[in-house]
């Protein structure tokens, strides 16, 4: 059991997003003192950048990213290989 421990959360439950439908933020214990509006607004914010990042990429960016990591580390591999 935990005593004298105070956490300041933000609780958001209408998130916007498919995959989520609540939020939970964790205030930071030397975050300055501001309006409740301007600490829900900060963790709406994030949020809607989170929703536009994991939308930006579709299967073709993602297929793509993972073709150059695998040719990257086997151009790696391979410098390895004749360094040796």
């Amino acid at each position: 059991m935990i005593k004298g421990c105070h956490k300041s959360i933000v609780f958001l439950k209408d998130t916007g997003s498919e995959l989520f439908e609540e939020a939970y933020f964790v205030i930071k214990p030397n975050a300055k003192k501001s309006a409740n509006y301007d600490i829900i607004t900060e963790a709406t914010n994030l949020l809607n950048g989170y929703n536009r990042k994991s939308k930006s990429r579709g299967k073709l960016g993602r297929l793509l990213i993972f073709s150059l990591g695998a040719v990257l580390g086997f151009g790696l591999m391979l410098f390895i290989h004749f360094l040796i």
